[in-house]
């Protein structure tokens, strides 16, 4: 490179002089798995043609990956193409921005289609137990409203928990005639997202099953809920009692007609045990209903919830080492004659945590770090050029240092005193050698 502008600086985080000369200092900034591509289109644009690519490199100002778009066109003089020119633009907050909304698209469509369907569930049990379009009409909307209040509590914030407390006083006190009907009595728990949302509409059929038939369809009548914590199979879990007082006498059912489980009794007996891993009972004692849950209390996501997923980063490619152990402390000599190799190495061990000696192109740059520094592990390739050699894996073996192989030999040409080294075969992934260094200082 003959010329780059002051604004480089900013974009690949490198002072701009240091990629003037060989094109090599600009591709080595750009992650592996998108520099023979970038590379083409530079051969491209000295052959005439202007293209537009995108590729990722790493900031060696701060590590961070970004995505740069480049305009590379030809710089005509009589016909010829002496020199080419380039417009480059970091577009990593774009790309971000488009990735992440197609995202929420995703998880937009995905949660409307869930509730959906639990909404025509609740309207298909809801018409298979009602006699009339008029209470057809009045069971749907309570059950609406249920739904309606439980979401608003889970909408609070990302991944909000709801204290028992307020659910359990939000439901009943809207059917209670007046205060003195109910007793609640328990600690406020913090429940999950998924067990706030199927107590809500449990607590609802109770109570809407005590204005209809039960406690609070008369005046003396009264309802006492209480709940508190267990433990059980090395948890905690809620234990949830519903007791009505008070309640009419209600006509014995015939023993001659079908048995019909209502919709509340389906939800409390068949679909906390199913969703919340609990158990539930209902039954219709002189005095109204009684009701007892029990349910761990551990997470479980609602799909009620409205949190937005978390916005994405860019994927660093071969030399991104999320993930991978972490080699903060560690000083490691990099040895590898070949320029892009050794430069991906390097930083994907620094990606890992590590600092890192080098890289060295050659024996004798390799011994001048030795010199000044003694390291905690050596990746070492055993040519460097002019063919074979092992001097260096001998001294690094003569001082104690650990050390790994990079080759594209066979396992053959290793002497047998250094059989027990670990030999990494070219090609080789990133992950490979910081895994290897890993286990090397682990070792040592």
């Amino acid at each position: 490179m003959d010329y780059v502008s002051p604004a480089i600086g900013t974009i690949y985080g490198i002072e701009p002089d240091a990629l003037l000369g060989s094109v090599e200092k600009w591709a080595a900034l750009i992650v592996p798995d998108d520099r023979d591509i970038a590379l083409a289109n530079i051969e491209k644009a000295r052959s005439g043609e202007a293209v537009i690519h995108e590729f990722r490199i790493q900031r060696p100002a701060d590590g961070a990956f970004r995505w740069i778009r480049t305009t590379d066109f030809p710089l005509r003089d009589n016909g010829n193409i002496p020199r080419i020119g380039g417009i480059a633009d970091d577009v990593t907050e774009a790309k971000l921005a488009a990735e992440h909304s197609a995202i929420l698209l995703a998880e937009l469509q995905h949660r409307v289609r869930n509730i959906m369907a639990l909404l025509r569930s609740i309207t298909n049990r809801t018409a298979e137990h009602a006699d009339s379009v008029s209470e057809y009409r009045e069971l749907m909307m309570g059950r609406l409203l249920a739904f309606a209040r439980v979401q608003a509590l889970l909408t609070r914030g990302a991944n909000a928990r709801v204290g028992i407390a307020t659910i359990v006083h939000d439901e009943v006190s809207v059917q209670a005639q007046h205060k003195g009907q109910y007793i609640l009595d328990g600690p406020d728990i913090e429940l999950s997202p998924k067990a706030a949302e199927v107590l809500t509409l449990a607590i609802h059929e109770l109570a809407t099953n005590a204005v209809k038939y039960g406690a609070l369809s008369v005046p003396t009548g009264t309802v006492t809920v209480e709940w508190s914590t267990f433990e059980k199979r090395g948890g905690p879990w809620l234990a949830f009692n519903w007791t009505e007082e008070g309640a009419p006498s209600r006509p014995a059912p015939d023993p001659d007609a079908p048995h019909r489980r209502g919709f509340g009794s389906e939800l409390i007996e068949a679909r906390i045990p199913y969703e919340l891993r609990g158990r539930g009972q209902v039954t219709i004692e002189p005095g109204g209903a009684r009701c007892h849950l029990e349910f761990p209390l551990q997470d479980g996501a609602s799909i009620l919830e409205t949190d937005a997923p978390p916005r994405a980063t860019v994927f660093g490619g071969a030399i991104d080492m999320t993930g991978e152990p972490d080699l903060t402390g560690c000083r490691v000599l990099v040895v590898e004659d070949d320029y892009y190799l050794a430069t991906d190495t390097a930083r994907a061990l620094r990606g890992a945590g590590a600092e890192v000696m080098g890289p060295c192109a050659t024996e004798e740059d390799a011994r001048v770090e030795l010199a000044e520094q003694r390291p905690d592990a050596v990746v070492v390739d055993i040519n460097l050029g002019p063919g074979l050699s092992f001097k260096l894996a001998e001294t690094f073996k003569d001082r104690g240092i650990p050390f790994v192989f990079t080759t594209g030999y066979d396992a053959e040409v290793i002497p047998a005193e250094f059989e027990g080294v670990e030999r990494l075969e070219k090609p080789l992934q990133l992950r490979q050698i910081v895994g290897a260094v890993a286990k090397l200082t682990k070792a040592a």
